[in-house]
Formats: C-alpha cells, sequence, structure tokens
C-alpha cells in the first residue's frame, strides 16, 4: 500500500467530489480510497480465523496505542509522585501549614509542662505564689495579672472549654461524643464556650478575664490584695509616666528590685544628669557641692542614660522614644535586671559616643548651673536641650533602635513589667524578640519569660526545611505528566479535526488497507 497518486486514480468521480469539498487533491485521493476499501472488506464474522486473530491484533494497536500511552504515563508520573511524597514526609508535610511564631510560641509554653505535673495545678500555684508576694507579704500583682493571661495556653482552651460543659459523664466523654462527629463541629462548639465564659469574666470586672476559670476563693483574695497594691502603684506609675518627678524609691513596688541591686533610688531626667556629672571629679562643676544634690558612684555608662534621657543627646528617630528608653534602661539598671551581656554592649557603644568630657562641655555650654538645674529641672530642660548631636555619628542607628525597642516594648507592656524583662534580653538581637514576644502574648509576657526563659526565643528560630527530594526522581514525574500532557494534546487536536479529515488521514488508509488485507474482500 502506497500513497501515490497514479493516472488512473486522479480521474477517480469520488476524489473530485471531496475536493469539491474543499480537501487537497492528494487528500480527496486518501479519502476515496479509504471509503472504498473498507466497502470492499469483509465482515470480521465472514473473515477466516487467521485473519480474524491477526486482525484483532492489529486493532488493539492501532486503536489501543494512544491510550495505553496515556495510562503509562499517567502511572510513571504517579510512582515517581509517590516517591517525591516519600521523600518529603507524605502528604501532610504539604498540605499542612508552616506554624506561625504564634502557634510555635504557645506549643513551646505546653511543652514545657513536665510529665508528672498537671498544667492546671502549675497555673494555681503560680498565682498563689503571686498573691504572697515578698518578704514582707506584698502581692505582686504585675506577675499574677500576667500568669493568669497565660493559664489558657498552659492548660489548654480545648480542656478549659471542655471542662465548662462536661456534664456528669465528665470531660473525657464529652470529648470523645465531640470528636465522633465532624472536625469543625467540634471546633465551634468548644471555642464558642471559651469565648463566652472569657466574656463573662470581663462582664463582671476581671482583671484579666482569663481570672474566670480560677477558683472562686482565688478571685476573692486577688481582690482584697488588689487595693494595697494599687495604693503602692500610684505613686509608682505617677512617677514612671512624668505626672510628677522627685526621688522615687523602686523598692516601694513589690518584686521590682531583684537581688544584688544597690542604690534604687529614681530622680529622673535632668536630676539624673546632674547627679551624675557631679559625681564624676574630671567634670565636677563648682556649685556641685550644693547639699540638695545627692551623692553617688560616678559611672559614665551612668553619665551617659542620664544624658540620653535628659533630652540632651540628638540621637535618629523620636525623641520621646529616645528618652523612655534609657528611663527604662536606667531604672533596670539600678533594679539589678539588666542583663549583664546588654549592660556590657551599652558600655562599650555609649562610652564611645558619648565621652564624659563631651558631656560635661555640652552641660557647661548651656550656662545653667547644676544645683539650680536639680531644684528646677523643668526650666533647666529646654536650656540643655539636644546639645550633644549624634545623630550622623557612628553605631547611632543601633543604639537608637535598642532605645526604641525598650520604648515600644514599655507601650505593649507597663514600666515595671518592662524593667524586669530586661534580665532576659542579653543582645539587641534578643530584645527586639523579646518585643515581638511581647506583640505576640501580650499581658503574659511576663509569665511566658518566667515559664521559658531565654527558651522562648526558639519560637523565632527558623524552621527546618522541607526535606529535599532526588534530582532523578522530579525529573522522572515532570517527564510522565508531559508525555500524558502531549497525549492529552493530540487527543484534542483529533477531536477538533472535522471527520471528513481525519478519515483522509495516512493512518486512516494504513488501517483501511490493512483491514482489507487481513479480513479479504467481498466476494
Amino acid at each position: 500500500m502506497t500513497d501515490t497518486v497514479d493516472a488512473g486514480d486522479t480521474n477517480t468521480p469520488g476524489a473530485d467530489a471531496w475536493q469539491r469539498a474543499g480537501l487537497t487533491r492528494r487528500e480527496a485521493i486518501r479519502r476515496e480510497r479509504v471509503d472504498r476499501w473498507r466497502g470492499e472488506t469483509q465482515s470480521p464474522w465472514e473473515a477466516g480465523p487467521v485473519g480474524l486473530t491477526v486482525w484483532l491484533l492489529w486493532r488493539a494497536v492501532f486503536k489501543g496505542f494512544q491510550p495505553s500511552w496515556l495510562i503509562g504515563s499517567l502511572l510513571v508520573a504517579g510512582w515517581f509522585a509517590v516517591q517525591w511524597l516519600v521523600q518529603t514526609g507524605g502528604i501532610a508535610g504539604h498540605v499542612s501549614p508552616q506554624p506561625g511564631e504564634g502557634e510555635r510560641l504557645a506549643a513551646l509554653v505546653r511543652e514545657a509542662v513536665p510529665a508528672n505535673r498537671d498544667a492546671r495545678d502549675i497555673w494555681l500555684d503560680r498565682l498563689e505564689n503571686s498573691l504572697r508576694g515578698d518578704r514582707r507579704r506584698r502581692a505582686d500583682m504585675d506577675r499574677f495579672r500576667s500568669w493568669a493571661s497565660l493559664g489558657p495556653d498552659l492548660i489548654g482552651r480545648d480542656r478549659l472549654a471542655l471542662d465548662l460543659l462536661a456534664g456528669a459523664a465528665g470531660p473525657l466523654a464529652l470529648d470523645a461524643e465531640l470528636r465522633a462527629g465532624p472536625t469543625w463541629q467540634r471546633r465551634a462548639i468548644l471555642d464558642t464556650a471559651f469565648e463566652r465564659e472569657l466574656a463573662r469574666g470581663a462582664a463582671i470586672g476581671l482583671s484579666p478575664p482569663e481570672l474566670v476559670f480560677a477558683p472562686q476563693d482565688l478571685q476573692s483574695r486577688q481582690a482584697e490584695r488588689q487595693f494595697a497594691w494599687a495604693v503602692a502603684n500610684t505613686s509608682a506609675d505617677g512617677f514612671f509616666r512624668g505626672a510628677y518627678r522627685g526621688q522615687f524609691e523602686m523598692r516601694s513596688v513589690p518584686a521590682l528590685v531583684g537581688a544584688g541591686a544597690g542604690d534604687t533610688r529614681l530622680y529622673g531626667g535632668v536630676r539624673h544628669l546632674v547627679i551624675q556629672l557631679c559625681a564624676d571629679p574630671r567634670i565636677r562643676m563648682a556649685s556641685c557641692d550644693s547639699a540638695i544634690i545627692p551623692p553617688a558612684p560616678a559611672g559614665e555608662l551612668a553619665l551617659a542614660l542620664a544624658a540620653i534621657e535628659a533630652g540632651m543627646v540628638d540621637l535618629p528617630g523620636r525623641d520621646r522614644a529616645m528618652s523612655s528608653g534609657a528611663e527604662i534602661l536606667t531604672a533596670a539598671r539600678r533594679a539589678g535586671r539588666l542583663h549583664p551581656q546588654l549592660e556590657d554592649w551599652l558600655a562599650t557603644e555609649l562610652v564611645t559616643l558619648l565621652p564624659a568630657s563631651q558631656v560635661g562641655d555640652a552641660f557647661a555650654s548651656a550656662m545653667v548651673r547644676p544645683d539650680i538645674a536639680f531644684a528646677a529641672p523643668s526650666r533647666a530642660a529646654p536650656m540643655i536641650e539636644a546639645r550633644i548631636d549624634a545623630s550622623s555619628a557612628p553605631g547611632a542607628v543601633r543604639l537608637a533602635t535598642v532605645f526604641q525597642s525598650v520604648a515600644r516594648l514599655r507601650r505593649q507592656t507597663s514600666s515595671f513589667e518592662v524593667i524586669r524583662l530586661m534580665a532576659v534580653a542579653a543582645s539587641p538581637d534578643q530584645l527586639t524578640d523579646l518585643q515581638r514576644i511581647a506583640e505576640l502574648s501580650g499581658s503574659a509576657t511576663l509569665a511566658v519569660i518566667e515559664w521559658l526563659g531565654e527558651g522562648a526565643y526558639e519560637a523565632f528560630q527558623p524552621l527546618p526545611p522541607r526535606p529535599a527530594v532526588e534530582p532523578r526522581i522530579r525529573q522522572g514525574m515532570w517527564l510522565g505528566l508531559a508525555s500524558a500532557g502531549m497525549v492529552l494534546l493530540l487527543t484534542l487536536i483529533r477531536l477538533m479535526t472535522p471527520d471528513r479529515l481525519r478519515r483522509a488521514s495516512r493512518t486512516s488508509l494504513t488501517d483501511a488497507w490493512i483491514s482489507r488485507l487481513l479480513l479479504g474482500r467481498k466476494i
């Protein structure tokens, strides 16, 4: 069988008709041959057994090649895809989203519960301990509120909701019943119960609302101790908010001062600066002998922090943030709460940026006497403001970032809490992470740090990369898919081709010729 056109074929009337229908001359001749040869072919029921057997084999190959190609390609791609999943941790490793920082932090809190302890017992013990307070039996309400806020994450919100909804059968039976139904339904029921109870706590005035999950007697004792705390807290909070200035003794706030603290008195702003200027014999002025200026040990770090707190130094960023950050760092250092490594870093950077001689000269250039500045700090503050321009000095941006981080952390928590939190910030980077913990934990930040320590920073460690797949596995899967795609494309092209063109193809001509040859001609 050939596709040549002889003289006899060119005069075939059937071919002329197909050519008039839009086919080319060669296509028209092939179409006429296909129709004629198929008409001359015997029915399979009339063919001999040998010819019929060979014809069936031919039809299986002719009609089954393309589907077999498609199925084989998909099987190959599927096999390589299974190998891919095996090497990369299965479908769950690809479908399950990576946990966020908040979820990882909550998981760290739950995982830190010892296997032989009950989380609720730990929570209640910490709350009781906070109410007992220090040696003078003063309640540590900052710590109490922080631990109260951490309760749902420590115990588990699902467990608290099950305890609320459980009847006589108990929470385990209720949990089994809920797990028998759809997952989304169980999640909705537990979340609704938890949020409803939390809203009830807020409605009855509990602070924080999570205290609603604590026993009633603990809530009552917290309300009793709250009054005494509020009395001591009013003056301290007023000092840090700038409502009034004077001398503030940090030991008046329960648990604020750490072990080994020295002089814990704070004066704030300009007064700190005057005290440190008069304490350094190298820059001491004549009027420093005034009895109103208290003595203090000289220190270049304390002097530099006091200069920034007083607004004398112009650093990149908002002036208020610089002053607020320096005030907290000074208070943390005096309270024994500043991490030694961060203190060493600050000492190195600030002494280089603000040597004592520069601070003394800047104060002297303001033409204000130290005793007058100490007695009237509000009048002296505008006179010494921005006397030192360090906005473009080397390392100024890094230092300004630290002060801003402390100020932001102060806004997210409170003045007293941030002083205590400085004990776990060993570097500027950890200070940034501590700020992120405060953003995630809110009022529970102090309890999170007490519970996890520096382990809380693990929530911000990069997640391990997904297991890598061998290149040959990836290539084999894509080749299998590309082969299947090619078959589908050919099938689509065939379906879009009109029937008159399909039956004029060389494959149709070959099939018609072989069928007539194997089945025989009609007699």
